[in-house]
């Protein structure tokens, strides 16, 4: 038993620091419970002993005078720990898993966040689903959103910008607007121009439209004249 914590203990060591880097980088709208937590860092610990295993294997077929990375050569002592807790700890293995953390959480971070698993998924007839966000992350993420009107009903306003950042929370939604110009609802009057805007309005309050592209190019002709 106590060698199965401590080879957890070994490979959680550099999964929770991949964990917390893609934590911070990935799009999520509730935060990781610890549980979540927990698994992601042995699942990316793993992955991390494994893509140091792979340099070990990679290196072992190389010339000795191209074996730069002594000594990772062969099978890691690491898996030894598992069937016995007298086998050494190889601190440089651990600095080497840990330092591989760092492009772990970012290949991470690039899977989910442009959702590969769910492109297969989908091209497969698998699933249809669009990722693990809601529609408001989803929306806004999307690359053919740039320019678009904020309208909102309580104050009777309409805002015209490009998105800059944006979050949700179960009860507010947040969305910061660039090159900013305020109409009003009802008339379309031009109030005022701000380089920022920061909203947060009440759920279902607001609605967002994507600006199409000839309405902004006839919009900058007419700014020219």
């Amino acid at each position: 038993m106590n060698e199965i914590f401590i080879a957890i203990g070994i490979i959680l060591f550099p999964g929770i620091i991949a964990t917390v880097i893609a934590d911070k980088i990935i799009v999520h709208v509730k935060p990781w419970d610890s549980l979540k937590y927990g698994i992601y860092s042995f699942i990316l610990g793993v992955f991390c002993y494994l893509s140091l295993q792979i340099i070990a294997w990679t290196q072992a077929l190389l010339p000795e005078p191209f074996q730069i990375l002594y000594p990772l050569r062969g099978p890691l002592d690491s898996w030894n720990i598992i069937s016995n807790s007298k086998s050494k700890i190889d601190l440089g293995e651990i600095f080497g898993a840990t330092i591989l953390s760092v492009p772990i959480a970012l290949t991470t971070a690039f899977v989910i966040n442009h959702k590969i698993f769910h492109r297969i998924a989908n091209k497969l007839g698998v699933s249809g689903k669009y990722g693990d966000e809601n529609l408001y992350s989803f929306y806004l993420n999307s690359k053919e959103i740039d320019w678009v009107y904020v309208r909102d009903f309580e104050r009777k306003l309409t805002y015209q910008g490009r998105i800059f950042s944006f979050s949700e929370t179960d009860k507010i939604q947040e969305i910061v607007l660039s090159e900013v110009t305020v109409f009003g609802y009802d008339d379309s009057d031009e109030y005022y121009s701000v380089p920022t805007a920061y909203l947060c309005r009440t759920l279902g309050s607001i609605t967002i439209e994507q600006i199409p592209n000839d309405r902004l190019e006839s919009s900058n002709d007419n700014e020219t004249n």
